[in-house]
């Protein structure tokens, strides 16, 4: 995502985009009406209102809908990262699969609106992209959809891409310059992955303090405060 920013690609959409745009209850209506048959089908008119102001989209959920987007956009060109299924795995099972088990993420969607659509949108792709047991069907999910990508999108519009190599072969796909004297923005997905999840979880805490300022004794929730606010710094910096 941070090379498709540096080549110009500014509005890129993905996870945290779903997040900040509270888009979950849109994506989870969507994957409802793929495959549970509740509603109509997202075609051109819906994916226009969801992503028509983005350049470029990554990431789940928009990544259990390959074969809708494709026909939505048949002159798009496609990225299909590629890398071991196990490196693969490993990740997935540090990020996705740890916030989908983590408690605090249950208990957050029970008092915060936000979270709760998220916690849904979670619950939601987890069922149908690998049936509720990643540990068990991750690898097959991975390699079935690398499969279908392929079958999908024809030679000349698919670039398939290990990011270890570098700007030239994704400049030269997109047809932009390599920049000049930049590095390839390589970062840890794993890393980022649970930083914004901690940034997130400090959002969800904040609004939770708020909310109980409004209600509580204003001694009590002034110290509430000053107790979060003190431990904010802390916990990102973990």
């Amino acid at each position: 995502m941070s090379a498709l920013k540096e080549l110009g690609y500014n509005d890129v959409y993905h996870m945290k985009e779903v997040y900040m745009r509270n888009d979950a209850d849109i994506w989870v209506a969507a994957l409802e009406a793929k495959f549970e048959g509740k509603g109509a089908k997202y075609g051109m008119e819906q994916w226009d209102h969801l992503l028509g102001d983005c350049m470029a989209v990554t990431d789940i959920p928009a990544a259990a809908f390959a074969a809708e987007l494709v026909e939505a956009y048949p002159d798009a060109k496609v990225i299909l990262t590629i890398r071991s299924v196990d490196s693969w795995y490993r990740s997935m099972l540090a990020t996705v699969y740890a916030a989908h088990v983590d408690p605090w993420r249950k208990l957050q969607s029970l008092w915060d609106a936000k979270a709760a659509s998220m916690w849904a949108l979670r619950k939601k792709y987890h069922e149908h992209l690998w049936w509720n047991d990643f540990p068990r069907y991750g690898k097959r999910f991975f390699t079935e959809h690398n499969d279908l990508v392929r079958s999908l999108v024809p030679s000349d519009r698919l670039l398939e891409y290990e990011v270890s190599e570098g700007w030239e072969p994704l400049c030269a796909f997109l047809e932009k310059e390599v920049p000049a004297g930049k590095v390839f923005p390589w970062i840890n997905k794993t890393d980022d992955f649970q930083r914004t999840s901690r940034e997130v979880t400090v959002q969800v805490y904040w609004r939770y303090v708020q909310s109980m300022a409004k209600v509580a004794v204003p001694v009590a929730a002034v110290g509430a405060a000053i107790w979060w606010k003190a431990g904010i710094k802390a916990f990102l910096s973990r």
